[in-house]
């Protein structure tokens, strides 16, 4: 095998391995006053540690997962949502294509 061809074959092995699952931590150290006091009454809600925090808040903002977990729960809904952003790219396309 050519080495130039052994060298893409390796760079697609690696890309394609999959990639630690990074440890997530928060924006705001723990004892942090976050400023979100909503009542009169009350003190201002302070930031905890992380592992205070449940298992599922880290993952709110990981797109693929939660696709993943609507396309088990309603399909129907997945694929409306699917179709729904490939509209809209389609559209954007055909705005940017006609100011040419």
């Amino acid at each position: 095998m050519r080495s130039w061809v052994r060298a893409l074959h390796v760079s697609r092995t690696v890309l394609a391995a999959p990639k630690p699952a990074a440890s997530v931590v928060s924006s705001c150290p723990a004892g942090t006053v976050l400023n979100l006091k909503i009542k009169k009454s009350g003190d201002e809600p302070v930031a905890l540690e992380d592992a205070e925090y449940p298992e599922w808040l880290w993952t709110l903002l990981d797109k693929q997962k939660k696709d993943a977990d609507l396309k088990e729960a309603d399909i129907m809904k997945w694929r409306k949502r699917q179709l729904r952003k490939a509209n809209i790219k389609r559209i954007n396309n055909n705005n940017f294509l006609s100011k040419m």
